[in-house]
């Protein structure tokens, strides 16, 4: 997600942006395309080196070249990976050394076994085999990156609400709770949840996450409940920055909806815009 801030905000005007990373130990290129034209977007080799970091998995390395693909009015990508092929023509010795050195594999690929020196060179560091610092325990519960094939995220836009709730201070005192359905009785069904708790607001969107802050607005437009959302708080609710609620709800729920919001934001001093209430 980092990659692609740094992509849209170097090439706005893009549709379409390639980012093509191909690296061997130290050793890394990077090509970026906008519409099938070069690109200059700085600040893109350390993220993509931690991309690199984090795919790593014990006993089977990382990726040797990796694409990632933006297009415009999203902030979603497709990833393609590739731990196997050689990412370069002529492969260094030392480079070749400084990959199995940092990401061990049990089964490296003939190539990177054929470019190994045939001594240490004078100098390399030689890292510990069972110290890997860029890994946290909060890593291990991600979804881990591809080493090798196909991934792709699709943030959601919106969805269509047809049950609504509204709670005022039970079960919890104080607390005002909105909640948007898309199928009643259903664990499986997607709900958006507004809650505001001791000057506090949380925006929820079951299954994907929360956020305490980044709703930039809040706007009633006839029958659609539109939020506008930092980057941030988008990925964090895995949605794009302006997520839409279709409100198919019976006379009674859409007057709740009216009253509770600007009931609920209003009397926030840092909350989000309210339009069309």
């Amino acid at each position: 997600m980092h990659i692609g801030d740094l992509v849209r905000a170097a090439v706005p005007d893009a549709s379409r942006v390639t980012v093509r990373r191909a690296q061997l130990g130290a050793f890394g290129v990077t090509t970026v395309t906008g519409d099938g034209r070069p690109c200059t977007v700085d600040g893109l080799d350390e993220p993509l080196e931690r991309l690199r970091e984090l795919s790593y998995r014990k006993g089977k390395g990382t990726w040797f070249s990796c694409e990632l693909e933006f297009t415009a009015g999203s902030r979603g990508y497709a990833c393609r990976a590739d731990g196997e092929v050689m990412p370069f023509a002529l492969v260094e010795p030392a480079a070749a050394l400084g990959e199995l050195t940092t990401f061990p594999r049990d089964v490296p690929p003939e190539w990177l076994i054929a470019a190994l020196p045939t001594a240490m060179p004078f100098g390399l560091p030689v890292p510990l085999l069972d110290e890997r610092p860029w890994h946290s325990p909060f890593d291990e519960r991600r979804p881990a990156p591809p080493i090798t094939g196909e991934v792709s995220y699709a943030p959601a836009a919106g969805m269509t609400a047809r049950v609504a709730g509204h709670e005022d201070s039970e079960p919890v005192p104080g607390r005002r709770l909105l909640w948007l359905g898309e199928r009643p009785d259903d664990p499986d069904a997607g709900v958006v949840v507004l809650t505001v708790h001791e000057g506090t607001y949380y925006l929820a969107r079951h299954p994907a996450g929360a956020t305490d802050d980044g709703l930039r607005s809040l706007t009633l437009d006839g029958a659609t409940l539109r939020a506008e959302l930092t980057p941030q708080a988008a990925d964090r609710l895995r949605t794009e920055t302006v997520f839409e609620v279709r409100l198919d709800l019976p006379a009674e729920s859409m007057a709740t909806v009216r009253a509770a919001v600007p009931g609920m934001l209003g009397r926030l001093t840092d909350g989000p815009e309210l339009l069309g209430f």
